[in-house]
């Protein structure tokens, strides 16, 4: 089963949209579209299916959604929303979608590396911990993906590597390990647009977007 993304060059670099069986990873700057982009993918499978939602920043705007699931003339009852608190209980979340029955063919961890952030205290012995139960919750995640033939999406932010004049995703190589698909978004500044590459599989191509009250559309 794929998810439609609402953006058919994107659904095209992809095979068909968001694939179940496989984890993909959506990542850039802050205000970039990312929600917008994940909300238009769980309207697409809301009109097939369901979607859960699991908010892990407490970011994620009840107006937004609202717009969101009345523009796409979806049954709001089929998008579910989660809010998470804390490291841990986002880390139990993760393991009630293995050791349960999952609540949606397609999950949203939004921003799954954001509790991660705050328990980092800045010491490697300390923090190494910290990132071992980030690698553990993807391994899970991506055995309930292959295992139940879910579709997951998680979105990171990025930080910046001044020596080499780049950003990057938090975690990036843990993330980019376990993710099947990878894509990157950046705000076009002093444009209405956004951009998203397709790093994983990497094809090259560049897709420009909207964010609509509808989610996003085409740029």
């Amino acid at each position: 089963m794929r998810f439609s993304t609402g953006l058919p060059k994107l659904d095209e670099g992809l095979g068909g949209g968001i694939r179940t069986g496989a984890i993909t990873l959506i990542y850039g700057q802050e205000k970039s579209g990312k929600t917008s982009l994940a909300l238009k993918i769980c309207a697409s499978a809301a009109r097939m299916a369901s979607a859960a939602y699991i908010d892990c920043s407490g970011k994620l705007h009840p107006l937004r959604l609202s717009q969101i699931i009345e523009s796409n003339r979806v049954d709001e009852n089929r998008i579910y929303v989660l809010n998470v608190e804390n490291f841990l209980q986002q880390e139990e979340v993760v393991l009630r979608i293995l050791d349960e029955k999952a609540p949606a063919p397609l999950i949203v961890f939004d921003d799954f590396t954001y509790l991660h952030r705050i328990e980092l205290v800045g010491d490697v012995k300390t923090d190494i911990n910290i990132y071992k139960r980030l690698a553990f919750q993807l391994a899970v995640l991506k055995e309930a993906a292959i295992r139940d033939d879910l579709a997951i999406i998680v979105i990171g932010q990025v930080h910046s590597i001044p020596d080499k004049g780049e950003a990057r995703a938090v975690a990036h190589r843990i993330l980019t390990y376990f993710a099947d698909y990878v894509l990157r978004i950046e705000r076009r500044p002093g444009r209405p647009l956004s951009k998203i590459i397709l790093e994983k599989p990497e094809t090259g191509e560049e897709i420009y977007f909207r964010i609509v009250r509808s989610g996003v559309a085409p740029g």
